[in-house]
């Protein structure tokens, strides 16, 4: 980080710079309101403070030096008419309202949207408030942003409601390009797209076609058009699963046009007996970080399975064995 003293140049509001909504709000909610309160921080220090992209801290800090005049073409005064209008009308009511609104994700499943929606995000309940009979029940209560974890014993039907919610969520994809895209020509895969993180094998290929088919065959539609924006990626052994978790923030820069993240299941390669305790709590802070900035990052909804275990607690609540348990209760097997 810089030593050299701050600048006599004028401060001016960072609500005026012509970056993303959600890049203003962090910066609101971190406590920077000026040009002057960021001048000396490095693009490194902005993205982890923010939570953000590296890309996107080291565009806010180019926007504010060239909002207070340090480029090499002149300072405030020297800035073009042109330029002002620019960044005038970089925050436009209509950038507001799209930023506001945002895909809603069901399970198809009005008993569980409901209760995802009663302890979710307030945005849900309001969305879905102007929706009236059936339309309401598949409006949906994830959003991007959101981490829903589904936890239950083996045949639970985990793996079946992270499916629905996937092909939901591409349906959702679908009548937004219907909606923006299809007068320009774009294809109807082009938004909502979905990755699925395979772990035990269950998202078979046959299975997501079958699903897909039940979606499209009352509108005559091909199931080929949903599954062209499912990412299906099969993680074999714990050592690719931490591979994918460190490579997880790159492979979602480059699919900007991916909003649901599906784990499937988180738990099974970190519950091996060989695995000491300590390794494990390194691989769940690790997951819980690279979940963390996929939602609040890449603004993707999260969907985490997890398996169920048996755990026995002594009268005191503590871990005990069978010769000393009192009780079994189930528990997330990874907690």
């Amino acid at each position: 980080m810089s030593t050299q003293p701050p600048s006599s140049l004028p401060e001016y509001s960072l609500s005026a710079l012509p970056i993303p909504r959600s890049v203003k709000v962090a910066l609101e909610e971190a406590g920077y309101r000026t040009t002057r309160d960021i001048e000396l921080m490095s693009a490194e220090d902005l993205s982890v403070e923010l939570a953000i992209s590296t890309s996107e801290a080291k565009f806010t800090l180019q926007q504010a030096e060239e909002w207070q005049g340090r480029t090499t073409h002149g300072g405030i005064g020297g800035m073009t008419s042109q330029t002002s209008q620019a960044h005038i009308q970089s925050a436009t009511a209509a950038d507001l309202l799209s930023t506001a609104t945002q895909p809603h994700f069901s399970t198809f499943s009005a008993s569980l949207d409901g209760l995802i929606g009663r302890f979710g995000l307030s945005i849900s309940s309001e969305a879905g408030s102007s929706c009236k009979g059936k339309e309401r029940l598949h409006t949906g209560s994830i959003v991007p942003g959101m981490v829903v974890e589904i936890s239950g014993p083996p045949g639970g039907g985990k793996s079946a409601i992270a499916l629905a919610v996937a092909l939901s969520a591409r349906e959702s994809g679908q009548k937004e390009t219907e909606l923006n895209g299809h007068s320009e020509g774009k294809a109807h895969s082009e938004s909502g797209e979905v990755l699925i993180i395979d772990t035990e094998g269950a998202m078979t290929a046959e299975r997501l076609y079958e699903a897909a088919w039940a979606v499209v065959e009352e509108d005559k539609r091909l199931p080929h058009d949903v599954l062209q924006g499912i990412h299906l990626l099969r993680v074999s052994t714990q050592h690719e699963m931490l591979a994918l978790l460190h490579t997880l923030d790159e492979w979602l820069e480059s699919h900007p046009k991916v909003n649901l993240v599906i784990v499937d299941t988180l738990s099974f390669h970190f519950r091996q007996l060989s695995l000491d305790i300590a390794a494990k709590r390194r691989a769940m802070e690790l997951s819980r970080t690279i979940i963390s900035k996929a939602a609040m990052v890449h603004h993707c909804a999260v969907i985490v399975c997890n398996q169920l275990a048996t755990k026995l607690l002594n009268a005191e609540n503590k871990p005990a064995n069978f010769d000393t348990g009192d009780r079994a209760i189930l528990m997330p097997q990874l907690s």
